[in-house]
C-alpha cells in the first residue's frame, strides 16, 4: 500500500475541516446559501494556510452532487474526481511555470464553453502574482465580461504584486496564518488518530517554532515521527529544528537570577560547542523571559521569577534584545553576546526614575568659593567651605524663583550666586541690574529666610569727556579771533532772536 503523508491525508475536505479561516468559510457558506456567488475571488496569505484548500473546497460544493449544508458530501463521483484532480471543469494552473499570455489565452478561449459534467467551471490560479504583465491584460478582460457559470479563484502569496485593475474585479480574502493553540489542535487530531506516542512538550515545541502554515506543520510532525523511529520525542524536534535544548535556556535563566556571570559565559562556550546556533539559543532565551515579564506584568505566577524581579527582568529583556538585534549581523555572535552578559554585573548600580523624580539621589557638586568684591560699607562675612546638600538646596531655591517669579527671573539665571551659613552673595553684571533686584528685594527674602542677602555690581566706569577736537575748527578759531563753538541749545536761542 501506497505511504500517504500527513499532509496530504489530514489536508481539510470540507469547509467545517478548515482551521483558522472562519471569516471565509462563513463568507463563502453564505455566498452559496444565498446564492451570491463572483465570478472572482483572490486568496491572499502566507504559504500552507489554506488557499488552494479552500479553493478547491468551494469547487466541489458548487459541483457536488449532493451538498448537506452547504458542505460537500466528498461521496458523489465530482467530489472523488475533484479530489484526485480529474475533474474535467476544474482547472488547476501554476501561474510559476504557465505565466505567459498564451496560456492565458487557452483559459480565455475555454470559458465560452459549457461545464463538461458540473454546474460551474472552476479556474484555480495558483502563485498568480507571477502571471506577466501581458497575461494579466488578457486575464482582465475575461474578467471584464465574465461569461456564466466560469468561476477565477486566484491564490497569491504576494497581494501587493496583483494589478490594481485585476483586484478591483474580484472579492479579496485575506488568510490570517494559524495560532500556536490551532497548531497544536491539528497536530495533536493527527497523531491521536495515527495513534503515535508522543511526548506533550514534543508538541509544543512544533506548535511554538513553526512560522508557515498547517501544510508545513503536518509535514514536520511527519518527518519527526520518522525519524524517532515511529514516536514523537522532545529529542527528535530539538534535532530536526536545530533547536538548543531547553535544559540550556533554564540554565541560563538561573545564571541571570543569581548573576552568576563566568557560568552564563561558559554555557555559551558549551552551546557552540555543541553545534548549536548560538543565535537561536538566545533567540530562545527571550522568549522565555518575555512570558515570565508577562507573567510578572499580569500578577501570574512565574517559574523562573518573582514579582519583586520585575523591573530587572523588564531591564534585562530590553538589553538582551539589543544584544540579539546587533549580533545577528555582526561575523562572531558568540563576542556581542558575551558583552551583554558582563553588562549584567552593574544592574544593581542603576538608580530607578523614581528616585530621580522623587529627588531622593544627589550628584556631587564642585565645591564653590565667594570671589567677588563686597561693598566697602560691608564688613566681609566669614565664608565657609559648602557641603554637597547645601549647594543642592540652594540650586532648588533658585529653580522656584526662576519658576514663580517672572520680573527677576532673568536677572537670577544671569547672576553668579553663592551662599554659607548666614548669607547669600549675589553678584550681577551691571549697576540696572542690581537697581532691579534691590527695588524686588522683598521677594528674595521670602526664599532666603534667616539668611542676609548681599547683592552687587561692579562700578561703571567714567566716560571720557575730553574728545580730540578737530584740526581744522582749531584752525577757523585761530583765523577768527573772538569766536567759540556754540552748542546745539546756544545756536538754536540766537536764530530765534
Amino acid at each position: 500500500m501506497t505511504y500517504e503523508a500527513f499532509s496530504r491525508k489530514y489536508r481539510p475536505k470540507s469547509f467545517k475541516e478548515v482551521i483558522g479561516q472562519d471569516f471565509v468559510v462563513k463568507t463563502l457558506k453564505n455566498a452559496i446559501k444565498l446564492q451570491r456567488i463572483s465570478h472572482a475571488y483572490i486568496f491572499s496569505g502566507s504559504r500552507g494556510v489554506g488557499k488552494t484548500t479552500i479553493a478547491r473546497i468551494l469547487a466541489k460544493v458548487l459541483n457536488c452532487k449532493n451538498p448537506v449544508d452547504y458542505e460537500p458530501c466528498n461521496q458523489c463521483e465530482n467530489c472523488l474526481e475533484i479530489d484526485k484532480g480529474s475533474f474535467p471543469d476544474m482547472y488547476e494552473i501554476d501561474a510559476a511555470s504557465n505565466r505567459g499570455i498564451d496560456d492565458i489565452r487557452t483559459i480565455r478561449d475555454n470559458v465560452n464553453y459549457q461545464p463538461i459534467k458540473g454546474k460551474y467551471k472552476v479556474y484555480i490560479i495558483d502563485e498568480a502574482h507571477m502571471l506577466t504583465k501581458e497575461a494579466f491584460n488578457a486575464l482582465l478582460k475575461t474578467l471584464e465580461e465574465p461569461p456564466p457559470r466560469n468561476i477565477f479563484i486566484l491564490a497569491t502569496t504576494e497581494l501587493y504584486k496583483i494589478p490594481d485593475t485585476i483586484k478591483s474585479r474580484c472579492q479579496v480574502f485575506i488568510f490570517k496564518p494559524p495560532t500556536k493553540a490551532q497548531i497544536k489542535a491539528y497536530l495533536l487530531r493527527i497523531l491521536q488518530n495515527e495513534n503515535i506516542p508522543y511526548e506533550e512538550q514534543a508538541v509544543d515545541l512544533l506548535a511554538q517554532e513553526l512560522e508557515g502554515g498547517m501544510r508545513d506543520s503536518a509535514s514536520l510532525l511527519d518527518q519527526a515521527v520518522t525519524y524517532s523511529e515511529g514516536k514523537l520525542t522532545v529529542k527528535a524536534v530539538e534535532e530536526i529544528l536545530g533547536i538548543v535544548p531547553l535544559n540550556y535556556v533554564k540554565k541560563a535563566v538561573e545564571y541571570i537570577k543569581t548573576q552568576d556571570i563566568p557560568s552564563f559565559i561558559k554555557l555559551l562556550d558549551d552551546i557552540e560547542n555543541q553545534g548549536y546556533d548560538i543565535n537561536i539559543f538566545w533567540k530562545e532565551l527571550l522568549s522565555t523571559l518575555q512570558k515570565s515579564m508577562l507573567n510578572l506584568a499580569l500578577q501570574n505566577q512565574d517559574e523562573h521569577f518573582s514579582q519583586e524581579d520585575l523591573k530587572t527582568v523588564i531591564y534585562i529583556k530590553n538589553l538582551f534584545n539589543k544584544a540579539y538585534g546587533e549580533a545577528r549581523t555582526f561575523p562572531n555572535p558568540k563576542d556581542i553576546y558575551q558583552l551583554y552578559i558582563l553588562k549584567l554585573k552593574y544592574i544593581d548600580a542603576i538608580k530607578s526614575i523614581e528616585q530621580l523624580i522623587a529627588g531622593n539621589l544627589t550628584f556631587p557638586q564642585k565645591p564653590q568659593t565667594i570671589t567677588q568684591q563686597q561693598p566697602e560699607t560691608q564688613e566681609k562675612q566669614p565664608v565657609e567651605k559648602e557641603t554637597n546638600q547645601e549647594s543642592s538646596n540652594l540650586q532648588k531655591i533658585l529653580m522656584q524663583i526662576i519658576k514663580n517669579e517672572k520680573i527677576i527671573a532673568p536677572i537670577i539665571k544671569d547672576a553668579d550666586i553663592q551662599e554659607d551659613e548666614n548669607n547669600v552673595y549675589i553678584k550681577l553684571k551691571n549697576k540696572s541690574q542690581e537697581e532691579i533686584l534691590k527695588s524686588h528685594i522683598d521677594l528674595l527674602k521670602k526664599y532666603f529666610t534667616n539668611k542676609i542677602v548681599h547683592i552687587s555690581a561692579p562700578a561703571e566706569k567714567d566716560k571720557k569727556k575730553d574728545k580730540k577736537r578737530d584740526e581744522v575748527v582749531d584752525k577757523v578759531l585761530e583765523l577768527f579771533p573772538g569766536s567759540k563753538i556754540l552748542t546745539y541749545k546756544e545756536k538754536e536761542e540766537k536764530e530765534n532772536v
